[in-house]
């Protein structure tokens, strides 16, 4: 591509300055070819139900880093995205988004999901998220430079932009040149684990290292863009080995950033034969067997979250550090949420002038509400007006037989927020996703559950977090 033919040969070296690992030097070898196909890779969130961010986008179909604990690669519609040529999203596409000149029904519901007609007092929408399935800052896009498109199309239409990202290339003159634009229209959310090296080197080894990363959360920070600690999977016996963290969060602190974004690794159930040794070397590196520990806090579930009473040591220490440091927290774990400072898991404060422009109506800040206010919860204060228009089969994927046709034709986002609702012991029910936190409190004139917010209580029980 253009870009590669700019750099030449430099290109692998410049990889390593900023501290990217590959084991062949030919990951990125497609796109340096050229040898990309068309993409989706702007979509409304599954996690619309408690997630204050609906839209993510994603530049490529894969992600270069292939850390142990990809959740990515557990969804099916992701599963076997590197057995197909790489895919790109079109920069085309986004900028009719933005600009509002595209007429095509996902662009005009991707912008009120953006809340374009409902702008902040500042005149800022919605943020949008960038890197939900895929990394954006990867060595695949060392090679292509989208993200230097993406970058240049935010700044002409003024559009809040959240980047996840474990990556470095904020390093790069030209990419942080082009950042400095107009810096305070970027959140930068650094995912880590660990802060230690070492540890990031068994769990996560093609990314640049957590103190590179921490390195460039100053630097971005010192020039105007907001930053923040995604301390998100925190893993036994990794992440608070030595009690490693405290000195992360104290070190995210210290570099500038606003807030801690966490939660604790979930289990996967239908782990793959070709994904199974990824989960065999985390069961070695932290010395646990985790299917066995997963499957002692009850029936295994798609994805199975540890209990409450295992968690409360981990998840009350990460609060206070973060205060201690000047952070806010935003709790993404659906366990101990109540403990988040933000509607917005991701740490985002409604007052901020730039990125406050989150979506209301969703679970988490439905819970902070009720928390602060006593306030029932109802289905309404959860579903979003974006959720009314947007066909289910859009989001998620629904198998297949004569039911699943009638609700690929019929069902809306909405409707399966409702389903969800009224059934508070399934898997993703209310009462079993917060276990316990929420209670049944009664039925609205529609049939539709109320619910109350119960909280959890602390046991103050000894596990073997190093805490």
């Amino acid at each position: 591509m253009e870009r590669y033919t700019r750099m030449g040969p430099d290109v692998c070296r410049e990889c390593r300055q900023i501290g990217i690992n590959c084991d062949d030097f030919k990951r990125c070898q497609p796109v340096r070819d050229n040898d990309v196909r068309p993409y989706g890779g702007v979509r409304h969130t599954a996690d619309g139900f408690d997630c204050a961010l609906p839209v993510t986008i994603d530049s490529h179909s894969v992600c270069a880093y292939d850390c142990l604990f990809c959740f990515s690669d557990m969804l099916t519609a992701h599963a076997d995205a590197w057995g197909k040529p790489i895919g790109e999203t079109s920069i085309a596409t986004i900028e009719g988004i933005f600009s509002g000149n595209s007429e095509s029904v996902q662009a005009k519901q991707v912008r009120k999901a953006l809340r374009y007609d409902r702008r902040n007092k500042q005149g800022y929408p919605c943020p949008v998220q960038l890197g939900g399935l895929c990394d954006p800052c990867d060595s695949i896009e060392q090679q292509s430079g989208w993200l230097l498109k993406f970058i240049d199309l935010a700044i002409k239409y003024n559009q809040p932009v959240r980047i996840s990202t474990k990556g470095a290339i904020f390093l790069l003159p030209e990419y942080m040149n082009a950042i400095m634009q107009k810096p305070e229209l970027f959140w930068v959310a650094f995912s880590m684990t660990t802060g230690s090296d070492e540890l990031s080197k068994l769990v996560e080894h093609k990314t640049p290292p957590p103190s590179t990363r921490l390195k460039l959360m100053e630097k971005l920070s010192d020039v105007g863009v907001s930053t923040s600690l995604r301390f998100r999977p925190i893993i036994p016996n990794i992440s608070d080995k030595n009690k490693g963290h405290e000195e992360l969060i104290k070190r995210a602190g210290d570099a500038g950033a606003k807030a801690v974004s966490y939660e604790v690794m979930f289990y996967p159930s239908a782990i793959g034969k070709e994904k199974k040794w990824r989960w065999e070397k985390l069961d070695k590196y932290t010395g646990i067997n985790l299917k066995q520990l997963y499957k002692s806090f009850g029936p295994m579930q798609a994805c199975t979250r540890p209990s409450y009473t295992w968690t409360e040591g981990i998840m009350h220490r990460v609060k206070e550090l973060a205060h201690d440091n000047g952070m806010v927290v935003g709790v993404s774990d659906p366990v101990w949420k109540q403990l988040t400072d933000s509607g917005c898991c991701c740490g985002i404060l409604p007052n901020d002038p730039v990125f406050g422009n989150w979506e209301p109506e969703n679970a988490t800040n439905a819970m902070i509400t009720a928390k602060k206010t006593g306030d029932l919860i109802y289905l309404k204060d959860i579903t979003p007006p974006w959720a009314y228009e947007k066909k289910l089969s859009d989001m998620v994927n629904l198998g297949a037989g004569p039911l699943v046709v009638h609700k690929v034709r019929n069902a809306k986002w909405s409707d399966s927020l409702r389903d969800t609702w009224n059934r508070p012991s399934s898997q993703r029910g209310p009462v079993n996703y917060f276990q316990g936190a929420w209670e049944v409190h009664g039925e609205d004139e529609n049939g539709d559950i109320v619910y109350r917010y119960k909280g959890l209580e602390r046991q103050n029980i000894k596990t073997t977090w190093n805490i």
